[in-house]
């Protein structure tokens, strides 16, 4: 997706904040989830599942802090994200370790690719605080990502209709939420 000037009064950086502060909460709710039923059963996930909920609560207080900078409010995709990271955190749960890793990679190669399509329209913007606040959180989305792919996420063909899902999933918030 290219971003561009808006066409309404809400500035694109402004949506750009607001569109990646509601994909946290998602993401938020995602290892919610995980972790939910990784203590009861899989307890040996805990430990990296945990480390992927702190990373993303960082974020999500990053660009909430932003925003009300901005003087800003949630992004019309808030709840649909957080409803629908938590299904997708059960589902891929329910799928074993790796589901939990497809999930993880499917999520974050979208959003990566959104993340760097930002930064190019930020910087064009010279918007440097929300430049800021984008490029401080590619590194760890990159390494969920990575990790993702390393533990098994693209491993097995089976999971492949749902990484497709939860990447259309992804990919719809996002266009829907930058509307």
């Amino acid at each position: 997706m290219k971003y561009q000037d808006s066409k309404n009064s809400l500035e694109t950086a402004t949506k750009i904040l607001k569109v990646n502060h509601a994909g946290e909460f998602g993401a938020v709710n995602i290892y919610k989830a995980q972790l939910f039923i990784c203590k009861i059963f899989m307890k040996q996930h805990v430990p990296m599942l945990s480390n992927f909920l702190d990373d993303e609560t960082r974020h999500l207080n990053l660009f909430w802090e932003e925003i009300n900078r901005r003087s800003g409010v949630k992004c019309k995709s808030f709840w649909l994200c957080g409803v629908g990271g938590y299904f997708m955190g059960l589902i891929s749960t329910l799928l074993g370790k790796k589901g939990i890793m497809a999930c993880t990679w499917a999520v974050e190669s979208v959003v990566i690719k959104h993340l760097h399509n930002q930064l190019v329209y930020l910087s064009s913007k010279n918007d440097v605080a929300a430049y800021n606040c984008v490029k401080s959180i590619l590194d760890d989305e990159i390494n969920h990502r990575d990790t993702g792919y390393e533990q098994g996420g693209t491993a097995n063909f089976l999971y492949a209709p749902f990484r497709f899902m939860v990447s259309t999933f992804t990919e719809s918030v996002i266009r829907f939420g930058m509307r």
